[in-house]
């Protein structure tokens, strides 16, 4: 005796079709779990791992700046998931010996996604 509901592929592509109270009851608690499932939110980060993300995008950004006694002036400035990238002021030192140790400060963008940083000197860019 075969399945009133079909096998395999044919169940899929008949669902459309069907309505889902003629699935036998095992099936309509597989689809409802999976809708369930499939549309609960993400579960959040701990504010451990937000600390984390953001200590390890503060070195990343003092060490792609390569100035002699760098320091985080300003930051984070996080951007959306989408753009995926966190920004910070870095202030400190040329190290280049024509620069005679100039102070400066360089924009830092963080990748969150690739957890590249690359910096940019930011003219004229002051924190309070």
């Amino acid at each position: 005796m075969g399945r009133p509901w079909g096998t395999g592929a044919a169940l899929f592509r008949s669902l459309p079709d069907m309505k889902i109270a003629s699935l036998p009851a095992p099936l309509r608690i597989l689809a409802a779990g999976l809708v369930l499932g499939l549309s609960a939110p993400a579960p959040a980060a701990t504010p451990a791992a937000w600390q984390g993300a953001e200590a390890e995008a503060r070195r990343a950004c003092l060490r792609a700046s390569d100035l002699a006694g760098a320091e985080i002036a300003s930051g984070p400035i996080l951007f959306s998931d989408n753009a995926g990238k966190t920004a910070f002021l870095v202030r400190g030192r040329w190290r280049p010996a024509h620069m005679r140790g100039a102070r400066t400060t360089m924009l830092c963008l963080y990748d969150r996604a690739s957890r590249r940083a690359e910096t940019a000197e930011a003219r004229g860019w002051n924190a309070r």
